[in-house]
């Protein structure tokens, strides 16, 4: 079998031995992958991990008896503090692939079975590639106040633009903040509503989806030029350390959660809403690169180039 590993901000294809699947596994041959504001940060060295690494977190594929499947890529352990409660998110012992473990950037994956899940043959598998982050996206939407029906999303990559879709669909009105011009017009292209309004006359939930100091800054500013318990929705990682202003959260009775990636239900539900809602996803893919040439295009295309979402074909070409 074949794996791309990448090591010292580059990509490099090699054979390895086969991996036979366990008695608990499936063998997957990943189609699709999504790059993501995860991957982004490996390259820059912003998150460390231990290379070689294969990355690749939001896979669709095939199994062996060509069933089209997506990946839960997030095994948790069972046993400890936080599973036992049924916390899984937070699970301590947490395997993520593609970032403490190899993913999916090879020819095929041996998966434990209950992390595999079934997608209707209508999805098209490039479109399965965008189950895991619209995942997240529900997982932070479903930590809304039920009366709360504006939403704004600082950053508008594909965590922020599924967002703004998702909350689209369930009837919230989203608005999106983004700081780079050039990607700012994408979205406007793309129909997305986008403003650099700071004031809202309502209780409002804020989602960060960087999590920087500049945006946590900006996030406060519009808390407390907003009606007081409005929400704070961390799912960003951008910065371990980040500095609140007291007064903005303890005057306006600020509510902040952070919300990390997702449950089994919220998978299922993505899996259910992309499927129904095709076309309104597909607008956030950009571009579509092959695994063969990723050493060329991923700085070009992923780092340096304005974008929302793009996916690697893992099929040769």
């Amino acid at each position: 079998m074949w794996k791309v590993f990448f090591l010292n901000r580059d990509f490099v294809k090699e054979n390895v031995r086969d991996e036979s699947p366990k008695p608990n596994e499936v063998k997957v041959f990943p189609k699709y992958i999504g790059i993501c504001g995860t991957d982004k940060n490996i390259y820059l060295g912003k998150k460390p991990v231990k290379e070689p690494i294969v990355l690749g977190h939001e896979i669709s594929g095939i199994t062996e008896k060509g069933e089209k499947v997506v990946i839960f890529p997030n095994y948790w352990c069972g046993y400890c503090n936080n599973c036992i409660r049924g916390f899984y998110s937070s699970c301590k012992n947490k395997i993520s692939i593609g970032v403490n473990a190899d993913g999916g950037m090879a020819e095929y994956i041996n998966v434990p079975k209950d992390f595999v899940f079934r997608i209707p043959d209508a999805l098209d598998l490039k479109l399965g590639a965008l189950v895991e982050p619209t995942a997240v996206a529900l997982a932070a939407l479903n930590k809304i106040d039920k009366e709360i029906g504006k939403v704004v999303i600082l950053g508008g990559g594909s965590t922020g633009t599924l967002i703004s879709i998702v909350a689209q669909i369930n009837g919230l009105e989203a608005f999106i903040i983004e700081k780079d011009k050039r990607k700012e017009e994408i979205l406007k292209e793309k129909g997305f509503k986008v403003t650099s309004e700071f004031e809202f006359n309502d209780r409002i939930a804020l989602i960060d989806t960087i999590n920087n100091q500049e945006s946590i800054t900006v996030a406060q500013t519009i808390l407390k030029n907003s009606v007081a318990r409005s929400e704070l929705i961390i799912t960003g990682l951008d910065e371990e350390q980040i500095s609140l202003n007291r007064d903005i959260i303890v005057r306006n009775e600020v509510i902040i959660k952070g919300s990390i990636i997702y449950s089994r239900d919220d998978f299922l539900n993505s899996i259910k809403l992309v499927t129904e809602n095709r076309e309104k996803f597909n607008k956030i893919v950009d571009k579509v690169c092959s695994i063969d040439s990723i050493s060329e295009w991923f700085r070009k295309c992923v780092i340096e180039q304005p974008n929302i979402k793009v996916l690697v074909k893992m099929d040769s070409t």
